[in-house]
């Protein structure tokens, strides 16, 4: 039988408690804000205090704490302390630096080695953490969304987009009929190319964008189903969506949270993708292979070309026995 302790190791997902705070701060309310500067200021100190103490540096009730770390995605105060633990642990651990230190990102003076090492652990936490957050349920539910789809569009704004692009090629290549669009207008223009029951895939890392909310608003209102990939849960474009796919990705280091962010969008488009391929197997490895052998069969065709060029005389060389022809003639 589990001890109470055991089942909050056990239960506790591994959010990263410091990025859940600065992401959710707009949807906080006063007093949470106030515990959410406690706990990006002092950490160290939130470990070792019990939830009376930190109610009383975020100068709150308990009640809020509580409330607080749910918002985060932590069933209570426990949680949120043993995630603060594990999160501190594993950047100290794995870069061997201070969380301050580390929520700068790379700076100017970083070298070659350093610049490597903060990219690849920052990497390394966003999957950890993206993969942690993933609920399968939802996963599921957009697999078969896309399944009863004719067709799937994808969107998303500048980098997001390059994401989309690629979820819309892999859609393509497994035999589902997808179209991406390029930007906003580009989208409304086409909004008539999708019917009831079609899936629109949002790609958005604030989920707050203008023109993402505006384009998902506008494909909703006409029966399109919504799935959007993004960092907040809690945002204009996970309010109209019916599928949301959650990353979790630092953006406060603006050198690398693009970065990592991208990372975090690519792997949920991979397990989506390959999900609705696990489920329509036949279909999706027909089409692959077909795509494979057209590819193939296109390479050959270009390398033949090449060898039958190389073949050949030199175009020069050609036109000079024409020229001595033409000479010749009019010596007779």
């Amino acid at each position: 039988m589990k001890t109470k302790s055991a089942e909050i190791i056990t239960d506790v997902k591994r959010i990263d408690p410091f990025v859940a705070a600065q992401s959710g701060l707009n949807s906080l309310g006063e007093q949470e804000k106030q515990c959410a500067e406690v706990l990006l200021k002092f950490p160290e100190r939130v470990i070792k205090s019990s939830i009376s103490e930190f109610a009383f540096m975020a100068n709150t009730s308990q009640a809020t704490v509580i409330r607080f770390a749910r918002k985060l995605g932590f069933k209570g105060y426990p949680h949120l302390k043993l995630a603060i633990v594990a999160s501190i642990g594993f950047q100290a651990g794995s870069i061997g630096k201070s969380r301050e230190e580390l929520e700068l990102g790379i700076n100017e003076k970083d070298d070659p080695s350093e610049v490597l090492s903060k990219l690849m652990n920052s990497s390394i936490m966003t999957l950890r953490q993206t993969s942690d957050l993933c609920d399968l349920s939802a996963i599921q539910m957009g697999v078969e969304l896309i399944e009863k789809a004719n067709v799937i569009a994808t969107f998303g704004a500048g980098a997001s987009n390059l994401v989309a692009q690629d979820c819309s090629f892999k859609f393509t290549r497994l035999g589902k009929a997808s179209m991406n669009f390029s930007d906003n207008h580009h989208a409304l223009s086409s909004v008539s190319a999708l019917n009831t029951g079609d899936v629109l895939l949002v790609i958005s890392h604030s989920g707050s964008t203008p023109e993402v909310v505006s384009v998902a608003k506008q494909f909703a209102s006409r029966g399109i189903k919504i799935i959007c990939i993004t960092n907040e849960g809690k945002s204009s474009l996970a309010d109209l969506s019916d599928v949301i796919l959650l990353t979790q990705a630092e953006r406060k280091a603006i050198r690398i949270g693009a970065t990592v962010s991208r990372i975090a969008q690519l792997f949920v488009v991979d397990f989506l993708t390959l999900s609705w391929a696990q489920g329509s197997w036949n279909k999706a490895k027909r089409a692959s292979d077909a795509a494979r052998i057209a590819v193939l069969e296109n390479n050959e065709r270009e390398n033949h070309k090449r060898e039958n060029w190389s073949q050949q005389r030199s175009i020069p060389a050609r036109d000079s026995k024409s020229s001595n022809n033409g000479r010749k003639h009019e010596h007779k």
